[in-house]
């Protein structure tokens, strides 16, 4: 499945949009882990919204690490 990868600055800008084609949730969740760990992603959203543009994941960068440890544990 194709899904959209954004992220979102405190004034809900987007500031990057990335596009990829994924098998499933769990790639897909790595990718947030790869988008989070960023030095510049501190403070932002990821939104991540499927070919027919609904939203699949709406997180925080803080909240995307804190579970990205919690998945590795």
């Amino acid at each position: 499945m194709l899904y959209h990868f954004q992220i979102l600055d405190s004034e809900g800008v987007r500031r990057d949009v990335e596009s990829l084609r994924l098998p499933n949730l769990d790639a897909v969740w790595e990718r947030i882990a790869s988008i989070a760990s960023a030095r510049d992603a501190e403070g932002r959203q990821i939104r991540v919204t499927n070919e027919a543009g609904g939203i699949v994941v709406l997180v925080g960068v803080c909240t995307a690490r804190r579970l990205q440890k919690l998945r590795a544990a």
